[in-house]
């Protein structure tokens, strides 16, 4: 019975099937067409357009397949029949997997293959973008759909949570704390946020499962439709994960747990102050600013020890208290990122700060008191993997675990532009300089590291290819600056690129029991 039903659908919304995945593939030839650099303008704009074009097909498609044998109401064909509930649900699931993540599935393979990927990747990619899709797309609209009759009543039922979802953000923002104070409980947009993603994906099943069981088997609508808003609660309440229980399971899945074992952070007032590129200090700098930017920051001198040659560490989050003599807590927020590079057998050591805003109003009110200070550090250290070179201009080269790259010269004539793509998840993080051959100089290196550590990849729209890349100096521009290798030794030269793996996630606690913040304004 599945496959007559199956045949039936196809009869009834192969047209429809057809035209959302000629707009999918339609999506994949422009994303080809436009290669490492996009260069073209109109090209680039379909390649934006497309994509989300074919995201909402695909939602039509769903809703549509679904309500060709719809569950509410007393009318329905498959009733009369009658056609066992069973077979009905696994028919429909099996329609819209093929239906509508199979088009997926072959242009993302198409996007590997046409760039001569190998077919390993290919499938890979293919395979992740179908399964993030399945739980991020098909399942929760699926679901949905099966609690209406028909486009109508979904448009109307999709407003009213559409509403309360934008209640339920806006008292759970206002809940989590003032925004001010920058404390951001929330982990969506954070290197581990992919944990709070795996927990949702897991309600959606069970959303799927405990919906779907209601509508098809026992056709309890209302029911139903109580649930969708029970638990679309819920997955929303998964981006309030709070982060040290995150981070906690992160770090327990770390590759290499003792790598940073050593690793330890220390305040070092001995050490110069930080030195505003503007000249202006930290109060005159807020005297300078608009009325619109309000708040202030302080430079705190760091000392950070224990990290070996050939690594990289990276805060992944900074957590800061102030806490005056009284004992109150005059701020809590979160502090800017830190990097530390350990390159080359004789790494260069590079002044670290600690940069701390706040709001003015806060900062005027203890600047000139003895505080105390606290922070609770989330860090990640990365391993040096593997390191390629490709031509400083015209390079074109496939490096494994780095995808393929290109490289020419920027319109200003001041940068090496690299512009890569990769399968799947690109990488997390790298180095990069340039260096004359000949000679044997090179220029300063400069980080691309972001803390990115989900271990599966897929978007809503595009091709699950990652592009990235970087813009490597060799000339300043307003002539202040000198670059050991310059525009006329590019011939000779070579960019090189060290890539580097996350080894291990661990947490460090600084305090500093008294501190003037004034005395750590910028210069």
């Amino acid at each position: 019975m599945v496959w007559h039903i199956f045949k039936k659908d196809w009869k009834l919304a192969w047209m429809l099937v057809l035209i959302v995945a000629v707009v999918h593939w339609m999506g994949a030839v422009i994303i080809y067409k436009l290669g490492l650099f996009g260069e073209d303008p109109m090209l680039g704009m379909l390649a934006e357009a497309v994509p989300t074009l074919a995201l909402f097909g695909s939602m039509f498609l769903i809703g549509a397949i679904v309500h060709l044998d719809t569950i509410p109401g007393v009318r329905q064909d498959w009733l009369v029949r009658p056609i066992a509930r069973q077979d009905l649900v696994l028919e429909k699931f099996l329609f819209v997997v093929l239906m509508v993540n199979g088009p997926v599935f072959a242009a993302v393979l198409f996007q590997g293959l046409a760039n001569r990927f190998s077919f390993r990747l290919s499938f890979a990619a293919a395979l992740s973008q179908v399964a993030f899709l399945l739980f991020a797309l098909t399942l929760p609209i699926f679901s949905f759909a099966s609690v209406t009759q028909n486009m109508t009543e979904a448009f109307i039922f999709g407003c009213g949570c559409t509403f309360l979802i934008f209640l339920f953000q806006t008292t759970a923002g206002y809940l989590n704390g003032p925004r001010e104070h920058g404390m951001l409980e929330a982990i969506p947009w954070t290197g581990i946020g992919w944990l709070g993603q795996t927990a949702r994906f897991a309600l959606v099943v069970a959303a799927a499962v405990t919906i779907l069981g209601l509508q098809y088997f026992q056709r309890k609508t209302l029911t139903s439709r109580f649930m969708v808003v029970v638990f679309g609660f819920a997955i929303l309440a998964t981006q309030f994960l709070p982060w040290n229980p995150a981070f906690a399971i992160e770090k327990s899945l770390s590759p290499k747990p003792n790598a940073g074992i050593r690793a330890a952070v220390a305040f070092d007032p001995g050490l110069a102050k930080f030195r505003s590129p503007s000249g202006l200090t930290a109060s005159l700098e807020s005297t300078r600013r608009n009325s619109g930017d309000d708040h202030a920051s302080v430079f705190l001198p760091l000392k950070i020890t224990g990290i070996q040659t050939d690594s990289f560490l990276l805060t992944d989050r900074v957590e800061v208290r102030l806490i005056t003599t009284d004992g109150k807590v005059a701020f809590h927020g979160v502090g800017e990122e830190v990097e530390v590079a350990k390159e080359g057998p004789k790494p260069a050591e590079v002044p670290l700060y600690q940069e701390i805003q706040m709001p003015v109003s806060v900062y005027r009110g203890i600047k000139n008191q003895s505080i105390r200070a606290e922070f609770e550090y989330s860090l990640t250290l990365f391993g040096l993997s593997r390191s390629y070179s490709i031509a400083a201009l015209g390079g074109d080269e496939r490096m494994p675990g780095f995808g393929w790259c290109g490289t020419k010269m920027n319109e200003a004539a001041t940068a090496v532009e690299l512009r890569c793509m990769q399968p799947g998840k690109g990488p997390t993080c790298a180095t990069l300089f340039l260096e004359n051959e000949t000679s044997g100089l090179r220029n300063p290196e400069r980080s691309s590291c972001h803390g990115e550590y989900s271990p599966y990849s897929g978007w809503f729209t595009g091709d699950n290819m990652a592009h990235f890349g970087a813009n490597i100096p060799f000339r300043d521009a307003s002539g202040l600056a000198k670059f050991p290798v310059d525009g006329q030794q590019l011939p000779q030269s070579r960019l090189v690129v060290r890539l580097y793996e996350p080894e291990v996630h661990f947490s460090r606690s600084l305090v500093i029991p008294k501190i003037n913040l004034q005395d750590w304004e910028a210069q």
